[in-house]
Parts: structure tokens; sequence; C-alpha cells
């Protein structure tokens, strides 16, 4: 069974791999490649304000699309946040929600994201964190 008091932060992926709202389907595409990742966070160029994500998901509707189509037009999923430390009740009612996948983990009086959870990291990363549960005996 899984800790829902765990905090965000013991869960979430650290960092997050970004690209700018000038790039292009091309670079998203070659950058979720090269690090092996589903999703990736499009940022606005000039403050870094998070715009939202394009995922492989997504991206199927671009299939045979000219790769220097601007990457913001693949957005599909709005950028929500949750606190560092927020519980896990609160990140799984967050993911719950309709069009929620990843939560970016960050503290409201700031910028900086400290990394990402995702509905991998609660159904892995948190039932390994748990602590076990006591046996029961089985029968005689």
């Amino acid at each position: 069974m899984m800790d829902l008091d765990l905090e965000a932060r013991d869960v979430m992926t650290a960092g997050v791999v970004t690209i700018e709202d000038s790039g292009t389907l091309g670079d998203a595409v070659e950058a979720m490649a090269e690090h092996r990742i589903h999703a990736i966070l499009v940022v606005g160029a000039r403050g870094g304000t998070a715009l939202g994500w394009v995922n492989t998901r997504g991206l199927l509707g671009f299939v045979g699309a000219d790769p220097v189509t601007p990457v913001i037009e693949a957005i599909t999923e709005s950028a929500k946040s949750i606190e560092p430390t927020a519980t896990l009740r609160a990140a799984v009612y967050a993911l719950a929600l309709p069009g929620v996948s990843r939560l970016l983990v960050r503290s409201r009086d700031s910028d900086v994201i400290e990394g990402v959870i995702t509905d991998y990291d609660l159904t892995v990363r948190a039932v390994r964190l748990s602590p076990p549960r006591a046996s029961t005996p089985g029968p005689p």
C-alpha cells in the first residue's frame, strides 16, 4: 500500500526537459528521443514560463507533418504544478483530473522547477518507498 503522506519531492523525477516556444516539432522529437522521455515541457523564450506539454500521444496527430512546424502547435496538455511539500494524496487527486497526466513540482513563490510527477512515479516509486506491510500468517 502506498504511503499517501509522502511528499511530492519524495517521488518526483528531478529536473525537467524543456524546449522554448520558438522550437519546432523536429526539435521536440529529437530532444524526446535523446532523453528517452514521453513528454517535453514547452516554455516561453523570454521568461521561461511553462506553457504546456508536448507528448508522444499528441504527436501522433503530427505524423507526416513538416518538422519545422512550430512546437507550440503540438501542446496538448497545460502545465499544472504542485508544491514540493504537498502529499501524494494531493498529487493523486490532481493527476486524476481530466487532461492532467504530469505535474511540475515547484514552490508557489519560485519559478524554479524542481521536478515532475507522473502516474509512473506514483505507481512505481511511491510503492517502493512505502514501508513494508506486516505479513499475515497463512493457514496452518
